[in-house]
């Protein structure tokens, strides 16, 4: 899984200009924009930002029926994303940007330089594909929207991602071994995670056992995979948009901070309780992302984490252990909260990826760039450039009927061979649109037995007002003035955090910090953050969109004997 933030930038060195226009004469072959071959076929330049792993673009089979569909010739600017970000600055402040880019700018980009990119808005009527995307999928284009315009078009995930990134994942093994019951409740938690870390549970002799393992938020706010995904348990609908990480939810659509709420006070007492037993990992505030993962994978055979925050068991322990494991739903608060307890979401994000490609204002063979762009939302190109070549990573059975193919390559692992021969997550399109049938491997839809889990704690939240979305987004003067308030509140919260969890005090403290964080404009960030959610809230209700329905298409799931699942599209 990858995830990415639109970062605004600057060029300073007139040298990094030089060399990036060197590099791209280099990787176009000379061939100056809107040029036209002996034939009098057009020549578009594509700029994609991918995975270092994939091929080169014009290896890649599926590229020549993105060619046949534009009735042109592709020059292709490959840059792998690692790499992407000076050759960003340099292209931006240059003024030049290719004639179309995949995967390469975003929302931040927009303020400062969205004089460079074409409003597809007004270009629907030369791109059916995008339109009855917009048309049937119409949360895609309020997601895509900036100030009214849409300069970069969407990946639709629909049916293939989940509604939440992070999960809560216990040994189940574990627990069977000492005889003890999946936890429901804050103290059943402590009182379980104390056994593990007691009671040898993974049998080797060793008190190596690290009951309680998680990712720390940063000082600069909470993210995916923290532990405040615990403030469900009182019916905080916690979501990953807009100032989430500085403690803003939306409920009713009225925008609210945590970060003062007796609830969030209560969560790090627990924590502070759990850190005194020695049940959290003693290295949870201070490794890295590579220590912590790695120390989830365990020994071999043996597990050594009884209980974290991650995407999927395989994906957090690995094959070997990934079958000990069992998510966990919301817990109930021992406080007595009868609030329906919630869940962290962030399915708007995953499910609808906006700006995955764009168009530049002064595009010369501006008709077969659009229909590079209408192409991708046709269901044969979405599906090749999401998962692969036909009969290299896709089987076409027949009219809208795939079947994601295992690796031709046995030293490839499923994920290695689909980035190898596509941009995977990084494609723009629409995937399971209406009428498709799409056939994937186990490890692809893992995630939805996960999932299950948490229906109910997901169903106690209206997708319609109770989530900060992704998509929502402040005027220029709104976020320099968010920026400065934002990094004060997030600075004092996230220390603070850290020091009562480990060395207590939070008692003595409550007041006095609740003070600080109102004396750096803690009532003025949710004014602010208010703002711009009825903008988009505005929008969502202009385009009719109802996210609970949207969110759950008509789609079919079943699972099939050799292990794989069939997701159809019955939608028309």
């Amino acid at each position: 899984m990858s995830t990415s933030n639109p970062t605004r930038f600057k060029a300073t060195v007139k040298g990094a200009l030089a060399m990036a226009g060197i590099g791209a004469l280099a990787l176009t072959g000379c061939t100056p924009s809107g040029a036209k071959e002996s034939s009098g076929t057009p020549v578009v330049t594509v700029q994609v930002v991918k995975d270092a792993r994939t091929k080169a673009m014009a290896e890649l089979p599926w590229t020549k029926d993105l060619e046949a569909a534009c009735g042109c010739t592709i020059e292709w600017q490959e840059t792998a994303s690692s790499s992407w970000t000076q050759q960003k600055q340099a292209s931006l402040a240059a003024g030049e940007v290719a004639d179309v880019t995949i995967g390469g700018y975003g929302s931040g980009d927009w303020g400062d330089y969205s004089s460079l990119f074409l409003d597809l808005a007004l270009e629907l009527g030369s791109m059916p594909n995008l339109a009855a995307t917009f048309e049937k999928a119409p949360y895609a284009r309020v997601s895509s929207e900036w100030d009214g315009k849409v300069f970069g078009a969407p990946g639709v995930n629909t049916g293939l991602m989940a509604n939440s990134s992070a999960h809560m994942f216990i040994n189940k093994q574990w627990l069977d071994e000492l005889k003890l019951p999946v936890p429901e409740t804050w103290d059943e938690l402590k009182s379980t995670l104390e056994a593990f870390k007691s009671k040898d549970p993974n049998g080797n002799g060793k008190a190596d056992e690290v009951p309680l393992d998680f990712m720390a938020p940063e000082t600069s706010g909470w993210g995916w995979f923290n532990p405040n995904v615990l403030l469900g348990s009182f019916g905080l609908p916690l979501s990953a948009g807009g100032g989430a990480g500085s403690g803003m939810y939306a409920q009713d659509g009225k925008i609210q901070n945590y970060l003062t709420d007796p609830s969030y006070k209560e969560f790090i007492s627990y924590l502070g309780e759990l850190w005194e037993a020695g049940v959290i990992s003693k290295d949870a505030f201070t490794h890295d992302f590579s220590k912590y993962i790695s120390g989830l994978k365990g020994q071999g055979k043996t597990a050594t984490v009884g209980m974290t925050f991650w995407w999927t068991p395989s994906d957090a322990f690995g094959s070997k252990l990934a079958d000990q494991y069992i998510a966990l739903p919301a817990l109930k608060a021992d406080s007595g909260s009868d609030a329906p307890r919630t869940w962290w979401f962030n399915g708007d994000s995953l499910n609808y990826i906006p700006n995955k490609i764009s168009v530049a204002a002064n595009v010369k063979e501006k008709e077969a760039a659009l229909k590079i762009v209408d192409a991708f939302y046709t269901s044969d190109i979405s599906i090749q450039a999401r998962y692969g070549s036909f009969d290299v990573g896709v089987k076409k059975n027949g009219e809208k009927d795939y079947t994601v193919l295992p690796p031709a390559d046995e030293t490839k692992n499923a994920s290695d061979w689909q980035f190898q021969n596509s941009l995977s997550d990084g494609a723009p399109g629409w995937f399971v649109q209406p009428g498709v049938k799409l056939t994937l491997p186990a490890e692809q839809f893992e995630v939805r037995g996960v999932e299950e889990v948490y229906e109910q704690d997901i169903a106690n939240i209206d997708l319609n007002s109770d989530v900060i979305y992704g998509g929502v987004s402040f005027t220029a003067d709104e976020a320099r003035e968010y920026s400065l308030n934002d990094t004060g509140i997030t600075q004092t919260a996230m220390s603070k955090f850290a020091q009562w969890v480990t060395k207590g005090g939070i008692d003595a403290e409550w007041d006095g910090y609740v003070k600080d964080l109102e004396s750096n404009n803690l009532k003025r960030q949710i004014e602010l953050q208010q703002a711009a959610y009825d903008r988009y809230l505005q929008v969502m209700q202009e385009k009719n969109v109802d996210l609970n329905a949207e969110l759950n298409p008509e789609l079919t799931f079943a699972e099939n004997a050799d292990g794989t699942a069939t997701i159809s599209n019955e939608s028309k």
